[in-house]
């Protein structure tokens, strides 16, 4: 059966963002600087490398947490198609029952 146009649910993220929240993963782990580049600056780089450490861990929970998102957004798709056709199957019966009897 084809899906109807009202039957459309935009939740989650695009391929584009996830995309570029994989880049920015990427970027994050790539661009820490090595271990023997630190002198004096050593405590703000620590700050810098934990917050990229932990923006890298937060941009992979978003990317987990749309992936559910869109099981979870399917099956609230397909409970609403069955509802819908439930209602349409019993307007048929109450219209065959009218036609049938006079109420």
């Amino acid at each position: 059966m084809p899906q109807q146009k009202g039957d459309t649910f935009a939740v989650g993220l695009s391929e584009a963002e996830k995309n570029d929240l994989e880049k920015m993963i990427g970027e994050f782990r790539r661009n820490r600087p090595n271990e023997a580049g630190r002198e004096a600056g050593e405590p703000v780089q620590s700050q810098v490398d934990s917050l990229a450490r932990r923006m890298a861990d937060l941009t992979a929970m978003i990317l987990k947490t749309d992936r559910q998102m869109a099981t979870l957004m399917e099956v609230i798709r397909l409970s609403h198609q069955k509802s819908e056709l439930l209602n349409q199957r019993l307007d048929a019966v109450i219209a065959a029952l009218k036609k049938g009897r006079m109420l």
